[in-house]
């Protein structure tokens, strides 16, 4: 999977199924991966679908047989939401560090990978990098998504260049690891995050508050690539 990087997952926000499916249409034509946002109110102050509605339903997420989706998980106790979100057909799931109990994260990633997806954990800017190395370290996680904004939960947040400096240290350290980042990633931002060593460029806003969705993230995802092309 590593050829296919750098890429752009589109990253979608949405109030409710409706919403979702809309927004998943606008970019699907072109979308080899997107990513599905998720807030539950607590440990972010937005919520999202499906805290907005009851379960997911058994639903499952249109064009995930084309699309690569993963579901960020930004919400405690993020264990059964994960379990709903693989069974709706995503193919990764990454969780915010910062939202499971004492020690319950090993445990939770290593369950959800033993259902064939892949696994990542998300950190905060200000939650200390050693949170997530033991479990890169011992495999739970393939994925580590640098957050890049102050405040998570809302689109349109200002790119944070603290996050350059945490991309590279973990990039030092994990050769191997796949980095993304989530936060105020647009065309001013992209060669910096490349250069640091980021695989996995999560845009929201920058995509999905355009009006045409769909040549937009055509349009980075040819930038990004002539980064590869000329490294």
């Amino acid at each position: 999977m590593r050829s296919e990087y750098p890429l752009i997952a589109p990253a979608i926000m949405a109030d409710e199924w409706d919403s979702l499916v809309v927004q998943i249409e606008s970019i699907a034509k072109s979308a080899t991966h997107a990513q599905i946002d998720v807030m539950d109110g607590h440990l972010v102050p937005p919520s999202s679908f499906p805290y907005n509605e009851t379960t997911l339903d058994g639903r499952q997420i249109p064009h995930a047989e084309d699309i690569n989706f993963e579901v960020h998980l930004m919400v405690q106790q993020p264990q059964e939401i994960g379990k709903q979100f693989i069974g709706a057909g995503v193919k990764r799931v990454t969780a915010q560090i910062e939202g499971f109990q004492e020690n319950q994260a090993p445990h939770v990633f290593k369950e959800w990978k033993e259902t064939g997806i892949e696994t990542g954990v998300s950190i905060l800017l200000d939650t200390p990098l050693e949170e997530v190395i033991a479990l890169v370290e011992s495999g739970y996680v393939s994925i580590v998504q640098v957050m890049s904004i102050n405040r998570i939960g809302y689109q349109g947040e200002e790119f944070d260049e603290r996050a350059l400096a945490r991309i590279k240290k973990l990039r030092e350290q994990f050769p191997d690891v796949t980095i993304s980042v989530d936060g105020g990633v647009n065309a001013d931002t992209l060669k910096s995050l490349f250069d640091a060593g980021v695989n996995i460029f999560g845009i929201g806003s920058a995509i999905m508050k355009t009006h045409a969705p769909e040549e937009e993230l055509v349009r980075l995802q040819k930038l990004v690539s002539s980064f590869a092309h000329d490294a």
